[in-house]
């Protein structure tokens, strides 16, 4: 039997038997015990964990016995963030839980063909809103208190009403033509960069947004309770970190959606494909850990990337019910490469990712801000100082009569925001190039370089973790952009400044910061 995942938006009503069915089950498997491999809190461990935060929230008792060290080394803290595995570690964990939750649905006389459905958060306004199942308290027919819905779970405006902002979850990932990242990110790639064992990868496009975007718009960021003694304390919106977001169920549903996005990419006409690297999928190779989860006896399955390449094969057998390509407005560059009268064949061999190049386009840094950026309040700006020959050679790239009468690809152009560092995950930002001081961000989009969710930065911030102490990377094309200050003129820059948005305070005891701001070139 192959298994329908579908969308949970287009299902019928707000308590379809699908949802009800998988609230059923997740009641079942929380009243397991933590040590139970099946139970809930030991499925949510697989991706992350953190004794005080579990404790604090109230998923862990003061005295609880949790399972022996060395069953929480092996599958506990594994969620592979930053690097290629990404998306096929998730892959695996998803299959996991989906199994277990069936065979409970089925045990509790449930359809045999249950599946996971997905979020389709991109499928218009009403797809925006958290689904109405997930925010009920209580179970349909007084059934009983609703497994499904969290107190920590206060989205961005932080009032508990969980709303996404369709203009910070766009899908520009699924234009980009490579799977994997490049040198030093650049560029960062659909899936991420190859794994180091030393540091933190950088972010693919697909992670970043709308992975981390949402994540952190469900989440929503601290907010202060008063205990009964009437001392103050934080709590934090599951979503908003990895070692507590698969405590919320609606992770489950994202995760099927970003599941289903990466087929949506491999779908395109745009023939994009995999790597076909052995060190991928033969990953995680012997020096790592290896990616493990709970079978549904609670016997492990032990994976490598090619086993759940394809939804179909044998340990996975599902699909999806639409991995229809997602109409793309393309970029402002490829929009202008149209203007110039390029055949749409032409326009594919003059890929401004230049893919499709015969060699291997160099990389070289042409510029960076002075000294490390602290992000406080609504608004940060920084400076990048450009190396003159650097940035010349990209404007002369983008010439218009250079572009009409060789076909050489332009280069392409990366804005580095290196080593971000902090203590609080739930933080938005949006990145701008050479808004003017006094402007609108929300009335500028065109210089925007995308949106920066620093979801896993804490733990990514503490030396004794994977990152080392590194903290996150994030790369941003901003090609179109430099084509646009083109377009308009501009043949030659000493500089560009580069601001940061939140629209949300941050205070100062985040203590987020920006190790370096740098500008990359990519081109012949």
């Amino acid at each position: 039997m192959v298994f329908i995942r579908r969308d949970v938006g287009k299902l019928s009503g707000d308590w379809d038997p699908t949802l009800l069915w998988y609230a059923r089950a997740v009641g079942v498997l929380r009243q397991r015990p933590i040590t139970d491999r099946t139970s809930w809190r030991f499925l949510a461990g697989i991706h992350g964990f953190s004794e005080f935060w579990w404790k604090r929230d109230g998923y862990l008792k003061a005295d609880e016995r949790l399972p022996k060290e060395s069953e929480r080394l092996l599958y506990w803290d594994q969620c592979q963030h930053s690097n290629w595995f990404f998306l096929p570690w998730h892959r695996g964990y998803l299959a996991s839980f989906e199994q277990i939750v069936r065979d409970e649905v089925v045990r509790l006389g449930g359809p045999q063909d249950w599946a996971l459905p997905y979020w389709n958060y991109n499928e218009g306004s009403q797809s925006l809103n958290l689904p109405p199942a997930f925010a009920a308290k209580v179970l349909p027919d007084n059934e009983g208190p609703n497994p499904l819905y969290v107190e920590n779970r206060f989205g961005i405006s932080g009032n508990g009403e969980v709303v996404l902002n369709a203009d910070l979850i766009k899908l520009d990932c699924l234009d980009e033509p490579r799977y994997e990242g490049g040198k030093h990110g650049t560029p960062p790639g659909f899936g991420g960069t190859p794994k180091s064992l030393y540091r933190g990868g950088v972010t693919g496009r697909l992670e970043s947004c709308p992975h981390n975007v949402v994540h952190t718009e469900v989440g929503g960021s601290k907010q202060v309770r008063i205990a009964d003694d009437g001392s103050r304390y934080e709590v934090r919106g599951l979503m908003s970190y990895p070692e507590t977001a698969a405590l919320d169920p609606i992770f489950w549903l994202h995760h099927a959606n970003i599941d289903r996005l990466w087929q949506v990419w491999l779908d395109s006409p745009d023939e994009h494909s995999n790597p076909d690297k052995s060190h991928w999928y033969n990953g995680p190779d012997k020096l790592s850990r290896p990616f493990i989860v709970p079978q549904v006896n609670g016997e492990p399955w032990k994976f490598k990337v090619v086993e759940v390449l394809d939804t179909l094969a044998p340990r996975l057998n599902y699909r999806y019910d639409n991995t229809a390509p997602v109409k793309s407005q393309g970029n402002r560059l490829h929009q202008r490469l149209q203007r110039l009268g390029l055949a749409a064949g032409q326009l594919q061999n003059f890929s401004v990712s230049g893919a499709l190049m015969v060699k291997e386009p160099e990389t070289e840094v042409i510029g960076a801000n002075q000294a490390p950026l602290d992000i406080v309040g609504h608004s940060v700006q920084t400076s990048v100082q450009l190396d003159k020959q650097g940035a010349q050679q990209v404007f002369n790239s983008l010439k218009s009569n250079v572009l009409a009468a060789s076909l050489t690809p332009p280069d392409r152009v990366f804005l580095n925001l290196e080593n971000i560092r902090g203590n609080n995950d739930a933080v938005l930002l949006e990145v701008y190039v050479n808004l003017p001081a006094d402007a609108d961000p929300t009335q500028h989009p065109e210089l925007r370089a995308g949106v920066l969710s620093l979801f896993g930065v804490s733990s990514a911030s503490r030396a004794d973790q994977e990152h080392g102490g590194h903290g996150i990377t994030e790369v941003f094309e901003i090609t179109d952009i430099i084509d646009a200050l083109h377009l308009g003129g501009i043949t030659s820059a000493d500089q560009l400044n580069v601001r940061l948005v939140s629209r949300a305070a941050v205070p100062a005891e985040d203590q987020i910061t920006v190790a370096r701001v740098s500008l990359t070139r990519l081109g012949g």
